[in-house]
């Protein structure tokens, strides 16, 4: 297992005082974590992402610098007892940063073997026959700020599993992206979907980030 660090490497778009910032509210979320202070944890994180979300540039840098935020905030859900949402983020976290699969979070304690034991895997599994569900309610995701700052717009790709009850569970990051806030932005428009309830399947979306009219 790999050691985690918190020695961010800020992505050149980010200004130096915004990383300073992330460095020291994510510091503070490890030790939230680490002491079982759950509720400051997460919402700290989420301050955290929200602030990536603004500022954050493009590449492998910025992928991990996101996806260890929203790895915290699942390890803050899953100690918050809300199942849906721990396994929600930790799905997000490791699709932004697939190596985070790799990393060693027994320090966190139960949340932490949760994460480290990839516990938060879901045994739920599309059947085979199953036609692509049809959204009764879509969410139209707003373009991040970041994106919108640097100039930087593609498609992007994400798809979960529709469980029985027609709930969106188990995303995935389909088409591989430079810009995470691009694709943070399609998971929680992916994550207020609504279905109608039937046999499991699979589904996916593309979103059209482009400039905002003039």
């Amino acid at each position: 297992m790999k050691p985690l660090t918190l020695s961010l490497a800020i992505a050149l778009t980010a200004s130096i005082a915004a990383a300073q910032n992330w460095r020291d509210e994510l510091k503070m979320v490890d030790h939230d974590l680490r002491t079982q202070h759950y509720g400051h944890a997460r919402k700290w994180s989420i301050k955290v992402i929200n602030s990536m979300c603004d500022h954050l540039g493009t590449g492998s840098d910025s992928m991990y610098s996101l996806a260890l935020a929203v790895a915290y905030r699942a390890m803050a859900e899953a100690g918050l007892q809300k199942s849906d949402d721990a396994d929600w983020y930790s799905h997000v976290a490791l699709a932004l940063y697939p190596k985070l699969k790799e990393y060693d979070w027994s320090a966190y304690g139960e949340v932490g073997q949760w994460l480290t034991a990839a516990k938060h895997e879901s045994d739920l599994k599309a059947a085979d026959d199953a036609a692509p569900p049809v959204p009764t309610k879509r969410a139209d995701p707003v373009c991040p700020l970041s994106a919108i700052q640097g100039a930087y717009y593609q498609p992007v790709t994400v798809g979960a599993i529709i469980d029985g009850d027609g709930n969106p569970r188990c995303p995935r990051l389909v088409s591989r992206t430079a810009a995470p806030t691009l694709a943070y932005a399609a998971f929680e428009s992916l994550k207020d979907f609504e279905f109608p309830a039937g046999t499991p399947a699979s589904y996916e979306v593309t979103v059209e980030f482009k400039p905002p009219k003039q």
